[in-house]
Formats: C-alpha cells, structure tokens, sequence
C-alpha cells in the first residue's frame, strides 16, 4: 500500500479483519492442554467476526479491534473406562475480543455437557496466553502499510 501522508499526520486505517482469521487458524488452532486426566484440544477456528483495524494517526500506529471468536474443542477423558465416555465435543466462545482489555477481563463462555469448570481450570489459561499476543502481533504485521518513512 503506498501512503501519501506528509509527517504521517492523516488518519490511515487499514482492514484486518481477513489476516486476523489466518491468524488465530495459524496460532490458535491445536492449542493444547494435557495432563494426566485430561486432554483438551482446539480443534477448529468456527468464526471470527467483528471489526479489526490498524489506524495511523499523527504518526502514532494503534490498533483497534472488537471481534466475536469462536472455537471447537476435543476433551478426551484419560481415566474414563467407558469409551463411549472418553471423549466428547466442546465449544468455547470469547464475546469480546476488544483492544483495550485487560487480561483478567476476557470471559469465556463453554458449550459442554460435562467439565466445564477442568476446562475453565486447564485450558482458558493457555488460550488466553496465545490471545495475549495477538495485539503485538498485529502492529508488528501491519504498521508499515499504514506509515511511510519521513
């Protein structure tokens, strides 16, 4: 993208909604937790929705995003002698996805019959660690499209 912005002082957005799908596809997906009783996998990205943008503005380089994720996960029950009770299918949603939250201000909502609180205990941590990066990553992908060198 050619910018033609003296000093970087206009507004510059850029849509990233599409590269922030590819994203959690390449970062998030197969996230894992296991331990001895449990192994909880994320097996699919199912959607991705909201804004995302990287803006430019007196030459600082923000990010702003508000998304709705969506996530499959596979819980398998190491000591469960039933097989038909081994394993069974779970979905975890993050209503907002927002720019300006705090860590400990993500909430998780989990579709499952069973083991939502080992799900909350073991798996939230280590997805919400990969969220964590995903600001960073972000500006670090896109701030030179919306800047030009002075």
């Amino acid at each position: 993208m050619v910018v033609h912005n003296p000093n970087n002082w206009h507004w510059i957005d850029k849509n990233c909604l599409p590269w922030s799908k590819d994203y959690f596809r390449d970062n998030v997906l197969e996230t894992e937790f296991e331990n001895d009783e449990y192994k909880i996998v994320l097996t699919s990205v199912d959607s991705v929705s909201g804004d995302c943008d990287v803006t430019q503005r007196k030459g600082k380089v923000l990010c702003i995003y508000d998304m709705k994720l969506q996530f499959s996960l596979s819980v398998d029950l190491k000591a469960e002698e039933d097989e038909d009770k081994n394993s069974f299918k779970a979905s975890i949603s993050v209503p907002e996805f927002v720019h300006d939250q705090e860590e400990d201000e993500y909430v998780f909502e989990i579709s499952a019959d069973d083991k939502k609180a080992e799900i909350r205990k073991y798996f939230v941590p280590v997805l919400k660690s990969k969220l964590m990066k995903f600001q960073n990553d972000l500006i670090e992908s896109h701030a030179k499209d919306v800047q030009h060198a002075t």
